[in-house]
């Protein structure tokens, strides 16, 4: 027996072409690197925001408490860069993710309206009744109306 074998998908067509080309992707792991380094910025600002506090209240000395103080800012302005850095590569990878998929899904409706049999099925609308008008004196929303 023969069989025959089944038509790929255009998604599966294009992964395995994909992988035939034997290309790396160098951003991929550009975009791992500075994720990582978003997460430890974001980590080790909230570390030195955090010990900050202690010693800027553990001495009275108003050049060590200066120095804590510089440390925080130093700690929060890490860890808001971090989270910005972490933000947007984590966003990225989502959003090529969809940007696929909606190319996916846009294709796969230009091949089902390509196809004749499938057009006609989705561009004529389906035939239905039209309603009647409302008799005078009658609600449209099919609530009684109130004796005058």
């Amino acid at each position: 027996m023969t069989s025959t074998p089944v038509p790929a998908s255009r998604a599966d067509r294009f992964v395995r072409e994909l992988a035939e080309l034997k290309i790396p992707d160098p951003a991929a792991a550009r975009a791992g690197l500075w994720l990582r380094l978003g997460g430890l910025l974001m980590t080790a600002g909230l570390v030195l925001g955090a010990l900050a506090f202690p010693l800027a209240h553990a001495t009275d000395n108003a050049l060590a408490q200066g120095d804590a103080l510089a440390l925080g800012l130093g700690g929060i302005t890490a860890a808001v860069v971090g989270a910005a850095l972490f933000l947007r590569y984590s966003l990225t990878g989502f959003l090529r993710f969809w940007l696929v998929r909606q190319s996916y899904d846009l294709d796969r409706l230009g091949e089902r309206l390509g196809d004749p049999a499938v057009a006609a099925k989705t561009t004529d609308p389906p035939a239905r009744e039209v309603d009647s008008p409302a008799p005078e004196g009658e609600p449209r929303n099919g609530a009684a109306s109130s004796p005058r």
